[in-house]
């Protein structure tokens, strides 16, 4: 599924529940109003797992494994156990929404420059061609030409794709990444946003710490805060409070260990880590609309660069000593 369809889905589903809708019946609903197939897909894989008396977690866990992130399987998880599955859906519709928000900005941005590429790749071999040098080594020299653009910008995004994968599961690649200018703190800030909203639910699900924090590390979908949780989990187990386990990972920030110590003295533990979570998501949504403002202008100086170089080849094919005009004066 898209990101503009599962905020569309969970939106859905929060006002469905909040109804007083059963699960099974919100499901019908939404297959009737005749969905995408991607999503329809996910709601068949819901119905399913209804079906055999498995639970909305487990149903999508093993009907959709291939389609759901670690957030969604955390937040539903948590917001069933503790019976707010509506404000778990809320929470998802809202997260997904806000990344669609950036990402339209920074695709709207990119639109232009990619055109001034094409164009950049067209119009120098046009005005030879134009000047003789036929339509079909224009097409021949075109062609190709695209056919490199397209094939680099496609491996760009693969290399991108996988680098971001990977850094769910390496903390090297995680850290390495989060020094990126512009993308680094946009990933931070959505990783810990993650964390922090999977923590909450966890709490108002009153699910043991340690397994909270196991949750909301999986779920943050960073390899550096995975293992942070599962470190707190392991010495909160081992009888060290949670402050103290969180502030010794060193993965956090260290206001938030501070927060957390002073919430858990005035038993707002809960309402500490819906402030960070909604904290966070507007930074990262404030970080990722600075990359898409930024990143596109870097690649349209990039662009730039590209075009003035395929004018001075053109004006050097038509000026140099073997140039067409050189050839028009040896005929005069």
């Amino acid at each position: 599924m898209t990101t503009k369809q599962r905020a569309q889905l969970y939106h859905e589903f929060a006002k469905l529940l909040g109804a007083g809708m059963h699960l099974d019946r919100s499901v019908d609903l939404l297959l009737e109003q005749g969905p995408p197939a991607s999503m329809r897909s996910y709601l068949n894989g819901i119905k399913q797992g209804l079906a055999e008396r498995l639970s909305l977690t487990e149903s999508v866990a093993r009907h959709n494994a291939g389609i759901v992130t670690p957030l969604e399987i955390s937040l539903l998880d948590a917001g069933e156990k503790g019976g707010r599955l509506e404000a778990s859906c809320e929470h998802l519709a809202h997260y997904f929404e806000l990344r669609q928000k950036s990402r339209d900005k920074a695709i709207g941005a990119l639109i232009y420059p990619v055109l001034l590429l094409h164009v950049g790749a067209l119009f120098p071999d046009f005005t030879r061609m134009w000047n003789g040098g036929g339509l079909q080594d224009y097409l021949l020299q075109t062609g190709g030409r695209l056919l490199i653009i397209w094939t680099a910008l496609a491996l760009v995004g693969a290399i991108w794709w996988f680098v971001l994968k990977l850094a769910a599961q390496s903390p090297g690649v995680d850290r390495l990444l989060g020094t990126i200018p512009l993308v680094g703190g946009a990933r931070r800030h959505w990783a810990l946003a993650r964390f922090c909203q999977v923590f909450q639910t966890g709490l108002l699900a009153a699910l043991r710490i340690s397994e909270i924090l196991r949750m909301a590390g999986k779920a943050s979908q960073s390899a550096v805060l995975e293992g942070a949780g599962f470190q707190a989990a392991q010495s909160v187990e081992d009888g060290q409070a949670l402050a103290p386990a969180l502030k010794a990972t060193g993965a956090l920030p260290k206001t938030l260990g501070s927060a957390v110590d002073t919430a858990e003295q005035t038993g707002t533990l809960d309402i500490e880590m819906g402030r960070w979570a909604r904290a966070e998501a507007e930074l990262a949504s404030r970080a990722q609309d600075r990359a898409a403002e930024w990143l596109p202008r870097i690649f349209y100086v990039l662009v730039l660069l590209y075009i003035a170089w395929r004018v001075i080849s053109m004006a050097l094919s038509y000026m140099g000593p073997n140039g067409m005009i050189q050839q028009m004066l040896d005929g005069i």
